[in-house]
């Protein structure tokens, strides 16, 4: 019975060593595949120096990947700040605001509590569209990071498990996810809750 490392080796059709690799198909073949129909005027190229090649495409097509998971995490970390920066104006608003009603009559007590109310429904609004915001970035991080950490894992399968699992490979490579933008309008309105006083 052959060894799990060699199943992959050897020709299913004719049990011959698999040493070359048919361009038009991407697929591994023998040397008894080779005179077959199937792969008549087709390009053929032995199997280490279409893996060589085919290595050297994936790791142009990883250094995009890798720019993009960059970008995310740059944009990531500014909303990571500006989350910050939200509560830091939540309480500083909250004490001027706070202040500013002290001044005044026990006739604008009243004025002063719904004021604290609206800040804080815009705290906790503006506080929920980061949230969202930043757990989406970490959920695209995470995924980029996966499939460049299984694009390397690929990359350093022996040469014909790695040009078996190519297709797929080289589809993962393809990333889909368009780039984070940073929300629009997520800081407080600090003059909105303080003009009118």
């Amino acid at each position: 019975m052959a060894s799990k490392a060699h199943t992959g080796i050897f020709c299913s059709l004719h049990e011959e060593k698999l040493k070359l690799f048919c361009v038009d198909d991407k697929e591994a073949v023998c040397v008894v595949c080779q005179t077959s129909k199937k792969h008549e005027n087709h390009k053929l190229r032995p199997v280490q120096e279409a893996a060589q090649d085919y290595k050297g495409e994936l790791k142009t097509a990883l250094k995009p990947l890798q720019d993009k998971l960059e970008f995310f995490n740059k944009v990531k970390k500014e909303c990571d700040k500006t989350a910050k920066h939200i509560k830091k104006q939540a309480q500083q608003t909250e004490r001027q605001i706070k202040g500013e009603f002290e001044k005044l009559c026990q006739f604008l007590r009243d004025e002063e509590k719904a004021r604290i109310a609206a800040l804080r429904r815009e705290v906790e609004q503006k506080g929920r569209i980061m949230k969202e915001k930043i757990e989406k970035l970490t959920r695209e991080i995470s995924s980029l990071s996966d499939t460049i950490r299984v694009i390397r894992e690929e990359m350093k399968a022996e040469d014909i498990f790695f040009l078996q699992k190519y297709k797929d490979t080289q589809r993962r490579a393809e990333c889909t996810l368009q780039d984070p933008q940073c929300v629009s309008g997520a800081l407080i309105d600090v003059a909105e809750h303080l003009g009118s006083l």
